[in-house]
């Protein structure tokens, strides 16, 4: 074990500093709890996206640094779809949640987007521009 978390840290070290972005869309109005679900979803299935790919070495950076996380916004469908796109593009992973429709929303709604795990510096030139939640 002690030389497994060794090979990782030296893989954390040379990737650089890593973070996940949760987008969230303000203009739904979505009570505290569920946007808190809703990027507890994000973040599952962004991880599981790195894990089964290219992405894994990421991954694991991302998890020896503490999984950092920051939970930004966008005030429409429009705009995180134009993030999804731009991020994609990029090469960095982008996963939508839809909402299973049980509560606030409609089913099928997209509710927030998970961007990463990637390095810091990829994300932000994604989303520095926008907002914390």
């Amino acid at each position: 074990m002690k030389i497994l978390r060794s090979l990782l840290a030296g893989i954390s070290s040379a990737v650089g500093p890593m973070k996940m972005v949760l987008v969230v869309r303000s203009d739904l109005g979505l009570k505290k709890g569920k946007i808190a679900s809703q990027c507890a979803h994000a973040a599952v299935l962004c991880c599981m996206r790195a894990s089964a790919g290219p992405a894994k070495t990421k991954l694991n950076a991302w998890l020896m640094q503490g999984q950092p996380k920051i939970v930004l916004r966008v005030d429409s469908l429009e705009e995180l779809h134009l993030l999804t796109t731009r991020a994609e593009a990029s090469g960095v992973i982008a996963e939508i949640v839809r909402d299973a429709g049980r509560t606030q929303v409609a089913s099928g709604t997209e509710t927030v987007l998970g961007v990463g795990p990637d390095q810091s510096q990829s994300i932000d030139a994604l989303v520095g521009h926008l907002k914390l939640l």
